[in-house]
């Protein structure tokens, strides 16, 4: 009996208990929470698309504009791949006449190095006139040959006087 009275009590309880009046509550705050951040998504979702719209606006048409000069930019930058490429080989050559140049007026390696390990060399390898006989820096005449170099005239135009006042 104790059990049927106890379930009584319960049935009496859930009878008198009201759930619309304490679940409704809970059910509207859970849907505001939801509504706010339904509309925080939309605002960012619009700063998105206004963001991705201005970018679209501004530097696409940038790059598209840039398009006709990119060309010319390309061709500027081989031009100086190029220049790069004269310049390195004038460059080896001038080092090998300053080499001959040494060798001709028989001017030594005046460092450390130069001065315990070239008497050595020079004793033990056997001279040989034929590796000795570098291309001389000399004419006929026994003047000075410069190696001819770029004239960068041939690479950015002739000289502009960049220092004139104006009025």
């Amino acid at each position: 009996m104790a059990d049927k009275s106890a379930a009584q009590d319960y049935a009496q309880i859930l009878k008198s208990a009201d759930l619309s009046k304490e679940i409704n509550p809970l059910i509207d705050h859970i849907d505001d929470m939801l509504m706010s951040r339904l509309e925080e998504f939309e605002t960012l979702l619009a700063n998105v698309r206004a963001e991705s719209n201005g970018i679209m606006g501004n530097h696409v048409s940038n790059i598209i504009s840039f398009s006709d000069d990119f060309a010319e930019l390309r061709t500027r930058i081989d031009n100086l791949e190029e220049f790069v490429g004269v310049v390195n080989a004038n460059l080896n050559e001038v080092e090998r006449s300053v080499d001959v140049a040494e060798q001709e007026l028989s001017v030594t390696d005046y460092s450390l190095r130069g001065l315990l390990l070239k008497p050595l060399k020079a004793k033990l390898s056997p001279t040989d006139a034929s590796d000795q006989t570098p291309k001389s820096n000399l004419s006929a005449e026994g003047d000075f040959q410069p190696v001819p170099i770029f004239k960068s005239d041939n690479y950015f135009g002739p000289a502009k006087d960049n220092f004139e006042t104006s009025s």
